[in-house]
């Protein structure tokens, strides 16, 4: 486990409460691809991110620390904290809040989901609201590729089953979230299994799509990347799957080449 780098800071304030209580934070997830590729990407990125109206955000393909620093102060403002894991994988994951909704509790990188070499932990991070309640937020990103690799990650959702137990016996909403190229019927069946294990909500069970895979010259909607929350839960898309939906003619939208072959989705 490699050391985390943070940057915090405090300004402002967020509104929390329903008219019959404290509202559940929003959490998004959005595998940013190969971050930063150039400025184009940091622009569209964080504009779609801006959209979705969520204090608290999952990243995975991370490559450089120092530039998402930078450009989340740019693009967010200097409110906003960030934990990015370290170590060397060339994609890392992240996890940005809104400090001045807020309150970071602990980050903690698990390595229970490298169950072999060159697989990624999971980014553990425990914010508490103005109303004292954790937000358990475990950000992953699982073992890309086909049917020969299902099982690797299958692996490493079972790996997961006692994060999420240690969680909940804490008494923390916890939302796991993030890429988990389920590209297969065997990936969807071992997170149904996952959520069953563990009594969490597969919140974005529904979606058709949340990224693009270029294909002879065809584009084709996949659901690689999922929500799921203690409690209930909706799940909303951001960039050109909410904009342009799953199945766009000929060739993908302009997004899969100039933000990411992802779209980000938030969970309320």
């Amino acid at each position: 486990m490699g050391p985390l780098r943070l940057v915090v800071g405090v300004v402002g304030s967020f509104a929390l409460v329903g008219r019959c209580g404290p509202a559940p934070v929003p959490v998004a997830t959005f595998n940013i691809e190969n971050f930063p590729r150039h400025e184009r990407q940091i622009t569209g990125a964080f504009a779609a991110l801006r959209a979705l109206d969520a204090p608290v955000i999952a990243l995975q393909e991370v490559t450089s620390a120092s530039r998402l620093q930078d450009a989340v102060r740019r693009e967010l403002g200097p409110q906003w904290g960030v934990a990015v894991s370290t170590g060397d994988d060339a994609h890392r994951l992240a996890v940005l809040w809104d400090t001045g909704a807020l309150d970071l509790v602990s980050v903690r990188s698990r390595d229970e989901t490298r169950v072999r070499d060159g697989l990624k932990p999971t980014l553990e991070v425990r914010l508490r609201d103005g109303w004292g309640r954790i937000t358990r937020v475990l950000a992953v990103h699982l073992k890309a590729g086909g049917a020969p690799l299902q099982p690797v990650r299958a692996a490493q959702l079972a790996a997961l089953d006692g994060i999420v137990a240690e969680g909940r016996a804490a008494g923390d909403r916890v939302v796991l979230l993030g890429d988990f190229n389920s590209s297969t019927d065997a990936d969807r069946s071992a997170i149904a299994a996952l959520a069953e294990r563990t009594g969490l909500s597969w919140a974005s069970e529904p979606l058709a799509c949340t990224s693009y895979w270029d294909r002879d010259q065809a584009c084709l909607g996949v659901a690689l990347d999922h929500v799921l929350v203690s409690g209930p839960g909706a799940v909303s898309l951001g960039g050109a799957c909410a904009s342009e939906g799953c199945a766009p003619a000929g060739r993908c939208p302009s997004w899969r080449w100039e933000v990411s072959d992802h779209c980000p989705l938030v969970v309320r």
